[in-house]
């Protein structure tokens, strides 16, 4: 990318007087995954939801962007939306990876964070999670390589992949293998060592965090070093024990009532 990173794609929503927070969504999402916060937060908060690159309506041109960019577009859509101080962060999936990624490069642009389901630490899975991570991932990828040559083809693939890993129907309709470029980066930069410095290393959160998952799910995202990460950053962790991968739809209420409180506690 040349010149001043262009910002992402996003639209406000709520209390155009409140306090600004900004949403950032996940694999197979778009802005409208925060459908249920927004309606329970609209009231007080003015609403940043933010569609990453690739996931929109229709492909971007420069939607395929490496971490290193996409974070400075992120950044660069912060600063465009509020560029009065810094902002809250609600995060889920990719997203949170990318809000972690957001503030260790901005530190200050971030006063306080919720991030959903992904942590920012993995430690190390085991055998079982580790194969099922690397097959539907690397489905993903495969799907995102087919589809630059033949998208029907590559988000038919990319619609399998999220059928065998139980991604809800309404969600599963709109996948398409374009949103897939996320895993391409991360597996290429990972596995060159020459490009592992634009992966998310040794973070240590520079504002509070509010960490929550589903704990009801095969593969679990963080690790118990994660939550001493959290906890020492003046932030709190928890599972909630019925809920999955998008507990943020399935468990509304309870997530709603935790991020409102979130940013109404300035005790820490």
């Amino acid at each position: 990318m040349s010149g001043a990173p262009a910002p992402c794609a996003y639209e406000i929503a709520g209390n155009p007087a409140g306090p600004t927070l900004v949403f950032i969504h996940g694999w197979p999402d778009d802005a409208r995954l925060w459908r249920r916060q927004v309606d329970a937060l609209a009231d007080v908060y003015r609403c940043v939801l933010i569609t990453l690159p690739n996931y929109g309506a229709g492909p971007e041109r420069d939607g395929r962007s490496d971490f290193p960019e996409l974070v400075e577009r992120l950044a660069a859509t912060v600063r465009e939306a509020h560029p009065d101080g810094p902002v809250g962060l609600v995060t889920h999936d990719w997203g949170a990876y990318l809000g972690y990624l957001l503030d260790q490069a901005h530190p200050g642009l971030v006063s306080r964070m919720v991030a959903l389901d992904v942590g920012g630490h993995l430690g190390r899975p085991g055998l079982k999670a580790s194969l099922m991570m690397i097959a539907y991932q690397w489905g993903l990828i495969a799907a995102w390589l087919v589809g630059g040559l033949v998208p029907p083809l590559g988000d038919a693939i990319a619609r399998g992949v999220g059928m065998v890993v139980r991604v809800p129907a309404p969600q599963r309709a709109r996948i398409r293998s374009r949103f897939g470029y996320l895993y391409f980066y991360f597996w290429r930069n990972l596995l060159l060592p020459w490009k592992r410095a634009g992966l998310l290393q040794h973070y240590h959160p520079t504002c509070p965090v509010l960490y929550l998952w589903g704990e009801r799910k095969p593969l679990q995202f963080h690790s118990p070093r994660w939550l001493e990460i959290v906890a020492a950053s003046g932030g709190r962790a928890e599972g909630i024990a019925s809920a999955s991968h998008w507990l943020m739809e399935t468990h509304a209420d309870t997530v709603n009532a935790r991020i409102r409180d979130w940013f109404a506690d300035r005790t820490t």
